[in-house]
Order: C-alpha cells, then structure tokens, then sequence
C-alpha cells in the first residue's frame, strides 16, 4: 500500500469504506457500491469504484501470498522445531530451487542464463554458510557467558556458602561419575 494512491473511496469514513471494502469482497457490483455510497449522500462514480477494486483486490492477493508464506515457514518449523526463522526459509527456498531443478525440461535449459544460475546458487550458499557461522558464533558467546557464570557461581558460593559448595561437587561428581558408567 506505501505507492497506492488516495481516491474518493480512500478519504470516505472508515465505517463507509469498510463496507465498501465488504462488498468488493461479497462480489457487488460497482452499480450497487455506487448506489450504497449514493444513499450514504457520497458521490462516487463507477470507474471510482472500479480503481480502487483493483488495487484493493492486488492489496488483497498479496496478503493471502503472504500469508501463504508465513504459513509455510510454520509448517517447517512445526515439522522440525530446532529451526528458527532463517533456517525454515532457507530449506524452503532450498526445496523450490531442486523442485524446479529437477522439473526443468532439457530445452529450458537453452533460455537459462549460465552466470545468473550460478550467481543466485552462490547466493544461496553463502547465505546458508553465513547462517551456520552466526549461529556457531553465538553457541561460543552463549557457553562463555555460561562458564563464567558457573565460575563465579562456584567461587562465591566457596567463599560465602563453603558446605553447600562442597555438597555440590560431590553431587556433580558422583552425576559425571554415573554417565560414563552408564
């Protein structure tokens, strides 16, 4: 909507407009919306109405691939709840890339420029290569801000706590102990 320009209908009330917008959806005609508008004592010709069906319907058509898409994504993620949001559209754009791959006829191939395939498989890749280094960066920061939290932890609770910090050690002790033996 950021380019979509302002017609008669747009600066109508809102309780006006959506019901306008309500019509347009129920299949209308732009006659009836016109006469609606009219009995509402607002003057809006046809080719008005059939402007900002348009362009509302085009609003409309991109919400639902929207929301086709957010839903996919959740379905992805739902089937394999490890991923976060960048991994689910990196394997569903993965999976559209060997989908139409593989469908692709031996006489398309002739239409396809060579250096734009590679540039945008090259994309792909380092998106997912820049992925996994991100997120083992992050596993580094997490398990150092964790060490050090056990540190100080462990040396306060020597200091301030001493018989609860040697209870502890003993129990973590006998815990190590017991997973390699089982």
């Amino acid at each position: 909507m950021a380019n979509r320009k302002h017609s008669k209908i747009d600066n109508l009330p809102e309780d006006l407009k959506a019901v306008v917008e309500q019509m347009l959806q129920s299949d209308a005609t732009y006659a009836e919306i016109v006469q609606f508008l009219a009995d509402n004592e607002q003057k809006v010709s046809v080719a008005s109405v059939c402007r900002y069906a348009r362009a509302f319907n085009a609003n409309m058509e991109a919400l639902k691939l929207t929301h086709q898409n957010f839903k996919m994504i959740k379905d992805e993620i739902d089937r394999n709840p490890d991923l976060d949001m960048a991994e689910a559209i990196i394997r569903i754009t993965s999976g559209n890339v060997f989908n139409r791959l593989a469908n692709t006829q031996e006489e398309d191939w002739d239409e396809v420029e060579l250096s734009k395939l590679i540039k945008e498989t090259n994309a792909l890749i380092r998106a997912t290569a820049y992925k996994k280094r991100v997120d083992i960066q992050n596993q580094e920061v997490k398990d150092s801000a964790i060490e050090e939290f056990k540190s100080l932890l462990f040396s306060t609770m020597a200091k301030e706590k001493p018989a609860l910090y040697k209870e502890l050690v003993s129990y973590l002790n006998k815990k190590k102990e017991e997973g390699l033996e089982g």
